[in-house]
């Protein structure tokens, strides 16, 4: 079954125009700059509406609290979607510790909804789930440029038809493996992504 129609992925003639990875590249990660406005928990959206509700919330609400914008590289891969803080590195020192950069790493089958703002097409965000408590969160970015911010939203978007290809795979080469009397392969971890197929990933463009 395509992922396009098992998905319900929303076309848009705008990020038509616009280049897609390889699926070579989401096996190293396609790395982005933008600004991180900032994220709350909100209720599972029901529709597009709901969606640009939040978005809008959470923009003006971090602005009321004149809290700035961070500096971020969002990098996107079959892992998930990674957000970390951009500082520039002190000539002393030699070692990355990504832990201290981290903000947030969300798998791609926790990933609901990637979205613009209509009324600001530098603004997008994403809503992933929390496998923890079952929560709801919308992350809301900015970027420098309109076309960065709907590529970041397609980047995304394909990210999950990838991952969904590569949870197929998997479960065909299972499925060989346990026909040819391989059991040394049903020993093996399952695939997180197997789980993204019970998600549902938009390109929305309100």
């Amino acid at each position: 079954m395509p992922a396009r129609n098992r998905y319900n992925l929303v076309d848009d003639v705008g990020d038509s125009r616009i280049p897609l990875h390889n699926e070579e590249a989401y096996q190293h990660g396609i790395c982005f700059q933008a600004k991180y406005v900032g994220s709350l928990d909100v209720p599972r959206p029901n529709s597009r509406m709901e969606i640009v509700a939040a978005m809008r919330r959470i923009r003006y609400e971090f602005k009321a609290k004149n809290i700035k914008k961070k500096k971020v590289s969002i990098v996107v891969s079959v892992d998930g979607v990674k957000v970390m803080l951009r500082k520039k590195q002190k000539r002393k020192e030699w070692t990355w510790d990504e832990s201290k950069m981290l903000i947030m790493h969300d798998p791609i089958y926790r990933i609901f909804y990637v979205s613009h703002d209509s009324q600001d097409l530098k603004i997008f965000s994403y809503i992933a789930r929390d496998g923890s408590n079952n929560s709801f969160r919308c992350n809301v970015f900015k970027s420098k440029k309109k076309t960065q911010a709907m590529r970041i939203v397609r980047t995304v978007g394909q990210a999950f038809e990838v991952c969904h290809k590569l949870s197929l795979q998997h479960a065909e080469q299972d499925a060989d493996g346990q026909a040819d009397g391989e059991s040394d392969k049903s020993t093996e971890e399952p695939s997180s992504h197997g789980e993204g197929r019970t998600h549902e990933v938009d390109y929305l463009m309100m």
